[in-house]
């Protein structure tokens, strides 16, 4: 029982608390801060090699090329790759910035809470960030290990048939990635978490009760005093108002699912989707919100020179359009935008952003700086010699080439020959 803040009686044997139980919430919230960090850096490992291969690799000539000569195209030239693709990428940073921006919520709470030493356990400030802390982590949680999830399996159907070789090293790195949809909390369950503390929190602002401060509160006050206004936003002009569109569809389900709960007295059983749904783009807007928050950091700008900053704007963009122009009827129905405007994001915005960052996608992923034995792939190697590799692989570091399987089934010898040295 090494734990500060709980114990066992030594006379009674009783289970006893001691200051405030949501403290324990602290360690849950630095794993799962964590987890969406490692969440950018496991997609990222798959887009790099996806897009490192896919650069090699070439098929088919364009048609609509005026140069017959041209030759074959890169497999990353294609609209419908990039697509698959450069979402990931762009997902990759996303997760990562939010993870980091957590993390360092995390430590400016924990500071918060220690200001008074022993006595930290009756600090209402900090106990009251740490609640909001905790259900966003939640939501970010089962949000980015199910974006990392699902793009490795993009990235590897993307690499074709080698894609789904042991060479290319998506598939082990997809096979050890998939169990964090689950551990430290089913990513379902923790949905429901975030769901609850939304509702909380909407019924909190309802009733013109004294909140605490943090975002959360923030963007649900926002939402009802520009409810009776309308809210479209300048969503393909202006970065602000994307966050705010995100901010505002967030707020939009809160109320709208805690209508359904209180006002038409539903289960809790038949709001279980609504909750997934609301936990869902909670945690997107937050995505969107450190993504962008990161950039418009002063000490980014000072960091990164004005062209760098220029791409990783576009695609601070492209992840963001992306994720409305798959979530289009739910922005559609909170008033954040037209139709018109989803429809733009659709067949010319996300396409037009594609074509901009298509030259730097290589210089992108090889910014993460992957070294070769961790990648362990014959498709994502730094230095291109993609088949070279995948036929040393196969012709000379395979073992089994030292072998000879006797192929008669009946026969009681299983080799015929082993050349290999043994290791006994």
């Amino acid at each position: 029982m090494l734990a500060r803040f709980s114990r066992i009686d030594p006379e009674t044997n009783n289970y006893v608390r001691q200051g405030s139980p949501s403290l324990v919430y602290g360690t849950l919230v630095y794993v799962r801060s964590m987890i969406v960090m490692h969440a950018g850096r496991a997609l990222a490992r798959g887009a790099t090699i996806a897009i490192r291969y896919c650069s090699i690799r070439r098929q088919f000539q364009d048609q609509d090329s005026s140069n017959s000569g041209s030759g074959e195209n890169p497999v990353l030239n294609y609209m419908n790759v990039q697509y698959r693709l450069l979402n990931c990428l762009a997902a990759s940073y996303a997760l990562h910035f939010t993870g980091r921006v957590t993390m360092q919520l995390y430590r400016d709470n924990q500071n918060e809470m220690n200001k008074d030493g022993d006595k930290a356990t009756t600090n209402k400030s900090g106990i009251d960030l740490l609640a909001d802390i905790h259900a966003t982590s939640c939501g970010l949680k089962a949000l980015a290990s199910s974006i990392a999830a699902e793009g490795l399996e993009t990235c590897r159907r993307a690499c074709g048939g080698h894609g789904y070789s042991s060479f290319s090293g998506i598939g082990p790195w997809y096979a050890d990635y998939l169990p964090s949809r689950t551990f430290d909390g089913e990513n379902d369950i923790l949905g429901q978490q975030v769901a609850r503390y939304l509702l909380k929190s909407a019924r909190i602002v309802l009733n013109g009760e004294d909140t605490a401060p943090n975002d959360t509160a923030r963007i649900l006050k926002q939402f009802l005093s520009s409810q009776e206004t309308g809210a479209t936003f300048d969503i393909l002009g202006n970065d602000a108002d994307i966050v705010s569109a995100y901010a505002y569809r967030a707020s939009f389900l809160t109320f709208e699912v805690l209508n359904r709960q209180d006002e038409h007295n539903l289960a809790r059983n038949d709001l279980l989707v609504d909750f997934d749904r609301l936990s869902k783009a909670h945690s997107q807007y937050l995505v969107v919100k450190n993504f962008f928050a990161t950039l418009d950091d002063p000490c980014t700008k000072e960091t990164l020179n004005t062209d760098t900053l220029e791409i990783m704007r576009k695609l601070f963009r492209l992840y963001a359009l992306h994720t409305v122009e798959q979530e289009g009827a739910e922005f559609f129905a909170a008033s954040t935008c037209t139709s018109h405007q989803i429809s733009l994001i659709r067949t010319n915005r996300v396409m037009s952003l594609m074509k901009e960052i298509r030259p730097h996608a290589v210089r992108l992923v090889d910014a993460w700086a992957f070294p070769d034995w961790q990648l362990d792939s014959s498709l994502g190697r730094f230095d291109g010699h993609v088949y070279e590799d995948l036929f040393l692989r196969a012709s000379e570091m395979n073992p089994l080439n030292d072998v000879t399987i006797d192929p008669y089934p009946n026969s009681p010898v299983l080799y015929r020959k082993d050349t290999k040295t043994s290791k006994l």
